[in-house]
């Protein structure tokens, strides 16, 4: 067989046996040179064309059992640097959104059977959650490299396929005993009664945060109240979706139809989740609110005694740069001090950002100046501060991102994922390297920001598109599907609580 198979290749195909790669036919690898003393005997004219030329590498037929075989190439290899992008910003969609509905999964499922009988699905949720940190990391490091040459970027690309390949991989090993746990086809109607006991809190909590908006409205004005309204108008939306799956289930079980059932119970516990994180999110906001309030004494404070030392330098001659931002610095504490007094509403993260900036502004020219000891000194002294605003609007973009997932494309959920790392860093390395955690600070502020930004723009696109169209299913403990075949689910927008149709395990 081998013989004859030689035998019309060299014959029939000399060129291309000397100038193509290898490839394979069935177990048999067909090598560009293969010169042995059967095939010359065989062969006598192949072995004259190939006799004149340089020595190369030999490749033997080996059997599957003889020896390794040659390595695959990897099918990404054949893609252009366009559709690796492409592809690793919808797995990166699809990943993070697998990861969010699975945890929410799992919160029910804990509520059901105890936090002991769910612990190895929430250690392959955590283990999921690594790979996709890893995966925002180096999308993160994709956009911010300007300069990067096209084989390093094509790398980073593959290593995010990768990644959010064994996101689907962790999520999908123990699918199976989860369904077993639930069981929820066998009888939903445990399941049906927690969602009517969650929904029944969440009414009640979404009752309390309307209450808390009116005397919030008395003391900070309309822009720093628009999230806390849109959460509490979107939380409305998502409990209506409950109470409709939850009519639909019951409907179904009296009918017998438990796998529609199921169907409903999924959306209808989605969307209590959805909800849930709403209301956590206008309630954080409240406190978020109070505590900037609180700070904004401390601002000024702090912004005074910049200004003091950047006044002092300039006058010095030491750095006549600094007039630019002495005059910024005043305008910010002015503005502070006629808010504050002036006994009207206020948005009180606004003015911590404006006096923020004016630290920014100063700090760089007065830096210059400073020893490093005084740096850390002075860092220090700022640190709380930063940590604390950073905190605030990290966790602010996050949940709004969250309340929309459906919408949002990667990059907002890369830029999400960095500002959430810096402000980590910024957390444990406060103490030993105070300058850099400011730095880490600012730079989570700025990157939350961004991702929300970006967000709100494609939340209000996505929600253009969908018009009519009503929102999908969600819910689900498991991977997404891909790759395989399918497109990964809930990238481009368009999806919540009202279609029929489960979408691969969301």
């Amino acid at each position: 067989m081998f013989a004859s198979v030689f035998s019309y290749r060299l014959l029939t195909m000399v060129p291309e046996t000397l100038f193509t790669l290898p490839v394979a036919t069935g177990a048999v690898i067909v090598g560009p040179l293969l010169i042995g003393a059967a095939i010359l005997a065989l062969i006598g004219v192949g072995a004259v064309y190939l006799s004149g030329g340089k020595k190369r590498t030999r490749r033997f037929i080996q059997s599957p059992s003889s020896g390794p075989q040659q390595l695959e190439r990897d099918p990404l290899d054949q893609k252009s640097t366009e559709e690796l992008r492409l592809q690793a910003g919808e797995l990166l969609v699809a990943a993070d959104n697998a990861v969010q509905s699975s945890d929410q999964e799992l919160l029910f499922a804990s509520a059901s059977y105890g936090d002991e009988q769910v612990a190895p699905f929430q250690e392959d949720l955590d283990e999921a959650r690594k790979h996709l940190s890893e995966s925002f990391r180096l999308q993160q490091q994709v956009d911010t490299s300007e300069s990067a040459e096209e084989s390093a970027s094509r790398d980073l690309y593959k290593r995010i396929i990768k990644n959010c390949e064994q996101v689907n991989k962790t999520l999908q090993s123990h699918k199976d005993q989860f369904d077993q746990l639930r069981d929820l086809e066998r009888d939903p109607s445990p399941a049906l009664n927690e969602l009517v006991d969650q929904l029944h809190r969440l009414q009640e909590r979404r009752e309390r945060a309307e209450s808390a908006l009116t005397g919030l409205a008395e003391r900070y004005n309309d822009d720093a109240l628009r999230q806390y309204r849109d959460n509490l108008h979107q939380s409305g939306t998502s409990l209506d979706a409950v109470e409709e799956s939850r009519a639909q289930a019951a409907s179904a079980i009296d009918q017998g139809n438990t796998a529609e059932a199921v169907v409903a119970l999924h959306s209808g516990e989605q969307a209590a989740a959805d909800a849930q994180r709403l209301m956590e999110s206008m309630e954080e906001a409240e406190e978020r609110l109070k505590s900037a309030a609180k700070n904004i004494d401390v601002g000024i404070a702090q912004t005074e005694q910049d200004l003091a030392q950047a006044k002092a330098t300039y006058q010095a001659g030491q750095a006549p740069e600094l007039a630019g931002p002495i005059a910024a610095a005043e305008t910010a504490v002015s503005q502070a001090k006629r808010a504050l007094d002036s006994g009207q509403r206020i948005d009180p993260l606004e003015l911590l950002q404006q006096l923020e900036l004016a630290h920014r502004e100063l700090d760089a020219p007065l830096n210059s100046v400073r020893d490093r000891q005084a740096q850390d000194r002075r860092a220090r002294e700022m640190l709380q501060h930063e940590l604390l605003t950073a905190r605030h609007q990290v966790q602010s973009s996050l949940d709004f991102l969250r309340s929309r997932r459906y919408g949002v494309s990667s990059t907002a959920r890369t830029r999400m994922a960095e500002a959430e790392r810096c402000v980590t860093e910024a957390q444990t390395i406060g103490d030993s390297q105070p300058s850099r955690a400011v730095e880490l600070a600012q730079q989570a502020k700025t990157l939350a920001v961004q991702a929300a930004q970006i967000a709100e723009r494609e939340a209000a696109t996505a929600q253009m598109q969908s018009m009519g169209g009503g929102y999908g299913t969600g819910g689900g403990f498991g991977g997404f599907g891909y790759p395989g075949g399918h497109r990964p689910m809930g990238y481009g927008g368009g999806f919540g609580y009202g279609r029929r149709r489960r979408r691969g395990f969301f």
